[in-house]
């Protein structure tokens, strides 16, 4: 990670491209969200592997049994 802030809308930006791109629920994206706050800097590639690395790649979607996130 660089030593360089960042501005709340470009992390906010890469954070929703995450959540969009893993089809993190709501309560996933609230753990990401706490666990990367005071980090002065991460990039997308970044958040996104500590996101896989967070939670199951599997998440029921209907009755035909499990469906892979990514």
């Amino acid at each position: 990670m660089a030593d360089r802030k960042e501005n709340r809308e470009s992390a906010q930006k890469k954070v929703n491209q995450v959540v969009s791109a893993l089809s993190l629920t709501p309560d996933e994206r609230r753990q990401l969200h706490d666990a990367i706050t005071g980090n002065d800097y991460m990039s997308y590639e970044e958040i996104l592997k500590l996101a896989k690395s967070m939670f199951d790649p599997v998440h029921i979607q209907s009755s035909k049994g499990n469906k892979p996130r990514w």
